[in-house]
């Protein structure tokens, strides 16, 4: 009975002598955030009528109107595709 004892005192005793070891570990966590789906909104565009008086529009030929609505045209369109990449993160 004695030396029974004595064994698993012995038992315990080693088992308080093993030294614990610790291990670093990269854990990805998910964590939900939020964030705004709206990038850098693009400046207006000035409009035409804005831009010219009505004394300036009169004095222009007929290239010249055409060739500013064609330029204002293009103006718009490049602010649309602007607006349209800024807003691509909202869905």
């Amino acid at each position: 009975m004695r030396s029974m004892i004595i064994a698993l005192a012995a038992c315990l005793l080693a088992g308080c002598a093993t030294k614990t070891v610790y291990v670093d570990r990269v854990v990805e966590v998910k964590v939900p955030v939020a964030a705004p789906c709206m990038g850098q909104r693009p400046t207006d565009e000035v409009a035409l009528r804005d831009q010219i008086g009505r004394e300036q529009w009169d004095a222009l030929s007929t290239d010249q109107r055409a060739n500013l609505l064609a330029a204002q045209a293009l103006a718009r369109k490049v602010y649309g595709d602007k607006l349209t990449d800024a807003a691509a993160g909202c869905k």
